[in-house]
């Protein structure tokens, strides 16, 4: 394995309601990317998220690869946007 990053990705969206990180976890483990990662979702008052449609929020910290940087990436954006969910940023953390 060569040099670890660690990425900070922020996503916003119906995170719970779509099953955003178990798809994103499935979609990583069919891939040989060398990368794992740890979620926090926050969600508003559910039963009111639910009735007026708000989002939640999604705070994912990424070890991989810096080889598969770009790679996870591309896979992010593609689930992400599938579930017509929005990446708010991706960082590197130093």
């Amino acid at each position: 394995m060569g040099k670890i990053k660690t990425l900070e990705v922020i996503i916003r969206g119906d995170i719970v309601e779509k099953n955003i990180v178990l798809k994103l976890g499935k979609m990583l483990g069919e891939t040989d990317l060398r990368a794992d990662f740890s979620a926090s979702v926050a969600i508003p008052p559910f039963i009111k998220a639910v009735e007026k449609r708000y989002p939640s929020v999604c705070v994912m910290h990424v070890t991989l690869d810096r080889e598969d940087r770009f790679s996870f990436e591309k896979l992010l954006k593609e689930c992400i946007c599938a579930e017509g969910c929005e990446i708010v940023s991706i960082c590197e953390l130093q």
